[in-house]
């Protein structure tokens, strides 16, 4: 499976409502588990106010459908970045 690395941070909205930041955190590992997709490691950046999350998907579609349901409650900004082991790296330059 693909994996990714997605940064959130939360929006002024979000903060707002910052008390509840465990249960909307819940919701949106859910929508990673409802289209497949698992969450491999999970951390607060301190220093960044943000969240970075490292998923696999089976297909990006998981994955967009994952983000949709994630940003559209409007709590969050998010970045996504696909990501390669770096022996997956060596292997295809080594093939190229």
């Amino acid at each position: 499976m693909a994996i990714y690395v997605s940064f959130l941070k939360k929006t002024p909205e979000g903060n707002k409502d910052i008390k509840n930041s465990r249960e909307r955190y819940a919701m949106g590992k859910k929508s990673v588990e409802a289209v497949g997709g698992k969450v491999l490691a999970e951390y607060y950046i301190v220093a960044r106010g943000e969240y970075m999350v490292v998923c696999e998907f089976p297909d990006e579609k998981g994955r967009v459908k994952s983000m949709v349901n994630t940003v559209q409650r409007g709590t969050v900004n998010y970045e996504v970045y696909r990501v390669l082991p770096v022996e997956e790296f060596f292997k295809l330059v080594e093939e190229a």
